[in-house]
């Protein structure tokens, strides 16, 4: 009976991802090209955080960012993780194996102004346990979601997607 409760949390956990993923594949393919050389109003300079302190093996943690760039909707270097720039990584992931092992903090910003960004985020504590998740989402230097040490246990989890 367990097997089959984890099989299904792993695949609704599989289709927020994915359906993340083709929402942000769509919007890059219906962006279109006015012309336009001049500076954009919808660019924005992203910078999200995420804390985490107790994160052990058995429990589940995924993170994710993905973007279009203003100026190349179709650039593969979108992001930057903690300064440094990813090359030609359109996708930030981050899993459970990145949050194990007391308070771990990444800082996620856009290596260009983007046109868009979504965010999916998806933290669950094993059995008997909890931690705490912290995130913070800025857009244009301007805080736009602030969730401080939210307590993630086998009751309750932090499971949001977000545009930006």
């Amino acid at each position: 009976m367990s097997t089959k409760i984890a099989l299904s949390s792993f695949l609704k956990r599989a289709t927020v991802l994915t359906s993340l993923v083709l929402v942000t594949l769509l919007s890059f393919s219906c962006k279109s090209d006015d012309g336009d050389s001049g500076n954009n109003p919808n660019e924005k300079n992203i910078k999200l955080t995420i804390t985490t302190n107790g994160v052990v093996d058995g429990d589940f943690a995924l993170f994710t960012a993905t973007g279009s760039v203003a100026k190349n909707p179709m650039e593969g270097t979108i992001w930057k993780l903690n300064g440094t720039v990813q090359s030609n990584e359109p996708i930030i992931s981050l899993e459970s194996k990145n949050f194990a092992g007391g308070v771990k903090t990444f800082v996620i910003e856009s290596a260009s102004p983007l046109a868009l960004a979504q965010v999916g985020i998806q933290f669950s504590a094993s059995d008997k346990r909890s931690y705490t998740v912290s995130y913070k989402a800025e857009v244009n230097g301007k805080v736009v979601k602030e969730d401080n040490n939210v307590t993630v246990n086998k009751d309750k989890e932090y499971s949001h997607i977000f545009s930006y």
